[in-house]
C-alpha cells in the first residue's frame, strides 16, 4: 500500500506510527500496515494472507516479542490483531 495519492500527495487516511503494545511486560512494535517498507511487501507478496501475517510478525518482531505473542491465548490475540489492523486503518473485514 501507499502513502501517496495518484497525484503523489501525501495521503492523509495513511498511518506512518507504530503500532505498540505491552504484552506481559513485553514492548511489541509493529509497523503500519497501511505503510510497510517496499521490503516487507516484496518478502510477502505471494503468500497467503495467514503465511503473510505469520511472517511479517517473523520479519519485524524480535524473538522476545515475538514469544509474546505466541504465548497469547487465542481470544486476546484476535482483539491484538483487531487492534494493529484499526490502528493501521486497514479493514479486512469479517473472517
Amino acid at each position: 500500500m501507499s502513502a501517496t495519492t495518484r497525484t503523489g500527495t501525501a495521503d492523509p487516511a495513511a498511518v506512518k506510527y507504530d503500532f505498540v503494545r505491552d504484552i506481559d511486560g513485553v514492548e511489541v512494535r509493529l509497523p503500519s500496515l497501511s505503510y510497510l517498507r517496499p521490503g516487507l511487501i516484496r518478502r510477502i507478496r505471494k503468500l497467503g494472507d495467514v503465511d503473510a501475517l505469520y511472517t511479517l510478525l517473523e520479519l519485524v518482531l524480535p524473538s522476545d516479542a515475538l514469544a509474546a505473542v505466541d504465548d497469547m491465548n487465542p481470544d486476546d490475540y484476535r482483539l491484538f490483531l483487531d487492534a494493529w489492523r484499526a490502528h493501521s486503518g486497514v479493514n479486512l473485514g469479517e473472517s
